[in-house]
């Protein structure tokens, strides 16, 4: 069966949207320019959580880009990697032009150090010094595993730009939540180099029973039934965000299930 888009990441104002304590956590520590991760299992609802903060953070006026690195390919070259990272930035912020001028003028750079050069000489400008925050989502970090090249220096590179918040004031408005199936350790995986070590841990926890009792509404039933049919369906999934909604749209669109004793 095809899994409902709804299911797998969902706007901010979708209303099957449970919020939960990761939400503002993560929201109001990117808001302080905390470095930021959740890397965590599949299906628990990061993307939704990313979808949620970049929303609210456009709001307040922040830089937001979301970095997929699902797009950019894996059978490349580490320059046209970092170049499609920074293109991916460029399309969303409007910077495209400034940032392949900037990336065709220093050549005799490293891509790593073009990359850096782009975020501080060009983006920081824009907006970072102006007092606004700039958020980078970069989700998917697991996608680096299937590269041909590592990408240690990458994530070395970013811890770089939070240690330099010391000495450059204007980097302190950038900051980066990292998303996607791993940990901390699997980032910088050479024992020779420190590792990735910085950051706050967003943990994304199963459904409780109050936050999913928003679910109930979708079932298409009376209240009570309504009810009933999501203790159900929680005993059965535990919580879980993604089964317990794919459950639940499964019980809506089930005219057949007439009280809990249909959820088996």
């Amino acid at each position: 069966a095809v899994i409902p888009k709804w299911v797998e990441a969902l706007l901010r104002d979708a209303p099957c949207y449970v919020a939960r304590q990761a939400d503002t956590q993560l929201y109001e520590s990117l808001m302080r320019g905390e470095f930021c991760y959740a890397l965590t299992a599949r299906q628990i609802g990061k993307s939704s959580l990313m979808v949620r903060a970049a929303a609210r953070l456009r709001e307040e006026c922040a830089g937001v880009a979301v970095l997929d690195l699902t797009a950019t390919g894996q059978n490349i070259t580490a320059e046209q990697w970092y170049y499609g990272l920074l293109g991916q930035i460029g399309r969303q912020l409007g910077l495209e032009g400034e940032f392949r001028e900037y990336w065709l003028g220093h050549m005799m750079f490293g891509p790593l150090q073009r990359w850096l050069g782009a975020i501080r000489e060009v983006l920081s400008p824009r907006y970072i010094r102006h007092g606004a925050r700039m958020v980078i989502f970069i989700d998917e970090i697991d996608a680096v595993r299937s590269l041909p090249f590592s990408t240690d220096e990458f994530f070395a590179g970013i811890r770089e730009l939070y240690n330099a918040r010391a000495e450059d004031a204007g980097l302190e408005q950038l900051t980066f939540c990292l998303l996607g199936v791993a940990t901390p350790s699997d980032l910088i995986r050479d024992t020779r180099t420190t590792p990735f070590n910085i950051g706050r841990r967003i943990d994304l926890r199963d459904f409780t029973p109050t936050e999913a009792s928003l679910l109930a509404r979708g079932l298409r039933r009376d209240e009570k039934t309504n009810a009933a049919l999501l203790k159900r369906v929680l005993y059965w999934t535990g919580g879980p965000p993604y089964l317990t909604q794919r459950l639940c749209h499964a019980v809506a669109e089930d005219a057949s299930v007439e009280d809990a004793r249909g959820v088996v």
